[in-house]
């Protein structure tokens, strides 16, 4: 895929301002695409983007359509993918015969995302997402070239959360025993991770709620010392207010808290913000009032492979590694459902870090297995998907009981 200096050199040499110019994807990063080529003065004639919730709307006059409706357009058409779904736009725009594709990674570099960006996201957020973008965008690169440059890592630290989410995402709401990992596993774990990978952009800290485990500091700041990895994010509800140890590694440069807001029942949201601010902790809050609807464990759905893969391809989780009681996996809904034994385990669908009788090179090559040549997982079968075209539902419904669900015998 090409760069914006790319097509400016095309511009220039055919000297054809008719040629049309769509951004795919409606997203945050197409807007901010959207904004750096006014910057530079050139016209984009439409937005696409496969969500038919946004198709036919208009994003400052300029119009949505729809995949269908973008290859009825001249093949000469200029596409910017503003959308990390690389793996499945790009294949399906150069089957439809279009070849004149491009990133957005320099383009917006060179541009003020704070000045451009102006929707109800903390900056940070956004920073992050653009981050994600250009980590997506640069991941055929790493597989030619034999890199492993991830972008994040989920590291579980406990089953237990202060909230009991009934459509929690991560499946917390079917844990009648929860546990905190435990500690000697999870060391070794992200040891021999993170020597068999080259780099990570961020570690995702989460549980459940982090501050569940009263032994969190413990991880964190061992985490902020790995130099491979630029981040540490703390996702919690901020139900628990950090003090203590738990508050004191939050000091560290490289840590972001980030706090989901659900309103009167994040009962110590205000007192943790406020914390924040005086301590100087890199912190943001986000108000949440709806999630996708993908806390369920569904009962087997007899999907065919294109089925499967089309789900798994346009995934917004198939790109989180997670980590849990000693085990890599593809996304935090396969991780827990197969900890939960709700669904039967599947060895190629999970890399076994402690296994002794794998050299480093050899759980290198099944972690790049894993991140990079996975077309589905066995828990995509058990999972009603989280794309575009998932219905939304209110946030934070709570449950008084765990959730039953069937367990599969060993």
């Amino acid at each position: 895929m090409l760069q914006i200096s790319d097509y400016i050199n095309k511009s220039q040499k055919t000297q054809n301002n008719s040629d049309m110019l769509v951004i795919f994807g409606a997203g945050v990063v197409g807007r901010l695409t959207l904004e750096a080529l006014k910057e530079k003065n050139i016209k984009v004639d439409y937005f696409c983007d496969s969500d038919t919730r946004k198709q036919k709307t208009k994003i400052e006059n300029i119009e949505i359509i729809s995949p269908l409706d973008l290859k009825k357009l001249d093949k000469n058409t200029s596409i910017f993918v503003s959308t990390h779904y690389f793996s499945s736009i790009v294949p399906m725009l150069n089957i439809a015969g279009f070849k004149n594709l491009f990133k957005s990674t320099s383009l917006l570099s060179d541009t003020d995302i704070g000045k451009n960006y102006q929707e109800n996201l903390p900056l940070s957020t956004v920073h992050r997402l653009v981050e994600f973008y250009d980590e997506m965008a640069m991941k055929e690169e790493y597989i030619r070239e034999g890199k492993l440059n991830l972008k994040t890592i989920d590291i579980q630290v406990t089953e237990r959360c202060s909230l009991k989410c009934k459509d929690c995402s991560n499946l917390m709401q079917y844990y009648v025993r929860p546990i905190n990992s435990d500690m000697e596993v999870m060391f070794k774990s992200i040891e021999k991770f993170m020597s068999c990978i080259d780099s990570i952009d961020e570690f995702r800290v989460l549980g459940g709620d982090p501050f569940m485990n009263k032994e969190l500091y413990k991880i964190i700041n061992k985490l902020v010392t790995y130099e491979k990895c630029k981040r540490v994010v703390i996702y919690t509800n901020a139900k628990i207010v950090p003090k203590g140890e738990n508050l004191n590694c939050l000091k560290n440069k490289k840590v972001l808290l980030y706090i989901t807001n659900y309103g009167e029942i994040c009962t110590g949201h205000s007192n943790t913000v406020e914390v924040c601010k005086k301590e100087n902790i890199n912190f943001t809050s986000y108000r949440c009032t709806i999630w996708q609807d993908t806390g369920k464990i569904m009962p087997f759905s007899n999907k065919n492979e294109k089925a499967l893969e089309h789900q798994f391809k346009n995934c917004n989780n198939s790109d989180l590694i997670s980590l849990l009681h000693g085990k890599l996996y593809r996304c935090p809904f396969s991780a827990n459902i197969v900890n939960l034994k709700a669904i039967p385990r599947t060895n190629s669908d999970e890399v076994d870090l402690l296994n002794n009788n794998l050299s480093n090179n050899e759980i290198r090559e099944q972690i790049k297995k894993l991140c990079y040549e996975k077309k589905y997982l066995t828990a995509c079968s058990y999972c009603n998907g989280r794309d575009y075209s998932t219905p939304h539902i209110s946030s934070a419904i709570q449950t008084k009981q765990p959730l039953q669900y069937e367990i599969i015998q060993d």
